[in-house]
């Protein structure tokens, strides 16, 4: 690892090293007098040795902050980022904040950024600024760039807080039908878990059998495969385990009894190609079988190429549509949203509340009633107010 060196000038010692563009920095530590050893103990003290090979404040260029907060890979509570997290900041990294690499990071103007961010589709506007922001904080706080509050200028950028995607929530009906349309027995035990537990897909590809506890019924959360090696949960709500009834013990317990791979420490849901030694691949289920089930099943609408719920355009559809459902469903019973929320594993109730999705439809009919307000029985055209 570099380090740095004394230099004794005009009485003075002063602590020297190169940043990562190969500009000298200097930190005076005291007299001139003190030794080496009592230098190095006061650069301790300071933290400068963490200075050694880092970018020069003043100069330091967006790309080379935004590659150290991507290396650091910390969430601000200090814990490590989920891998699908890393992998997703990476990628926008990658193809979007790139356009800023070589801009002097303290230099770029707020009002550069907002009219960049407005040129970005709707959905990812958010999160790009998002992203931004947090790269000039990590900046700010490792010392990467001058912490005045005119260096930062996210400050001063906005963007919508909220996504326009609206997601398709599958009705029990309807997730039926998609279930029968499908003849694979491991992806239709698959999709029936996911539909009735709400089960991150993720999780559900990382199950074993002794993960199951068959006598308290249910199944222990330990880890999530991420496509590529396996992690632990989303976060510690996540980590909590999901209740398993009757009816779905018994389809598990009889899919057991199918598979090859009924061993304890066997995967539930594993790859035959691969012998057994990882899951199966999420998104090849979605479009080989449970995608084709879908409009097989009339759930979706397939035309010139493109996919249709109830006339609008589908641009995802998968695992997380039955989660989807199941919230609404279960919002639609009367479920306390308390509850919805510990089935899902969510944090917090507002990410609940992006899943429940009220049937408006429904609720007009109540409120009509309600009113009083009924169809003319002669006429079948006129309505009358009781």
């Amino acid at each position: 690892m570099a380090k740095g060196w004394f230099r004794r000038k005009e009485g003075k010692l002063l602590y020297c090293w190169y940043n990562v563009v190969g500009n000298e920095r200097a930190k005076t530590l005291g007299l001139a007098k003190m030794t080496d050893e009592e230098g190095w103990v006061k650069v301790g003290e300071l933290g400068l040795g963490q200075l050694v090979g880092r970018p020069d404040p003043v100069k330091a260029s967006f790309g080379e902050v935004l590659n150290h907060w991507l290396a650091y890979g910390k969430t601000k509570t200090g814990t490590e980022k989920d891998d699908s997290t890393k992998r997703t900041e990476e990628r926008n990294a990658r193809n979007y904040l790139s356009y800023w690499a070589d801009r002097v990071a303290k230099d770029i103007e707020p009002l550069e950024i907002q009219q960049w961010i407005d040129k970005q589709s709707y959905g990812l506007r958010s999160k790009l600024r998002n992203m931004m922001s947090a790269v000039y904080g990590h900046g700010q706080k490792w010392g990467l760039i001058p912490r005045g509050e005119e260096h930062n200028p996210m400050k001063l950028v906005s963007a919508p807080c909220k996504s326009d995607f609206e997601a398709v929530e599958l009705s029990g009906s309807e997730a039926a039908a998609v279930i029968h349309h499908i003849s694979d027995p491991l992806v239709k035990v698959l999709v029936i878990l996911v539909a009735v537990t709400g089960m991150r897909i993720s999780e559900a590809l990382a199950l074993t059998w002794d993960a199951i506890d068959w006598t308290k019924g249910k199944i222990r959360i330990r880890r999530k495969w991420n496509g590529k090696g396996y992690g632990p949960p989303k976060s510690r709500m996540s980590r909590k385990p999901v209740e398993m009834t009757k009816g779905l013990a018994t389809v598990l317990q009889v899919w057991r009894q199918e598979t090859m791979f009924a061993k304890d420490a066997d995967l539930l849901f594993p790859s035959y190609r691969k012998k057994g030694k990882q899951p199966r691949f999420g998104s090849m289920i979605v479009e080989d079988y449970i995608r084709p089930a879908a409009i097989a099943a009339g759930v979706l609408e397939e035309r010139d190429g493109m996919c249709y719920y109830d006339g609008e355009v589908v641009t995802r559809f998968g695992f997380h549509n039955l989660r989807h459902g199941l919230a609404t469903w279960l919002a639609e019973q009367g479920t306390d949203p308390a509850v919805i929320q510990r089935m899902l594993r969510h944090s917090s109730k507002d990410m609940t509340m992006h899943y429940i999705h009220a049937k408006a439809r429904e609720a007009q009919e109540k409120y009509i009633s309600e009113l009083g307000i009924v169809p003319n029985q002669s006429s079948g055209s006129a309505v009358r107010v009781q």
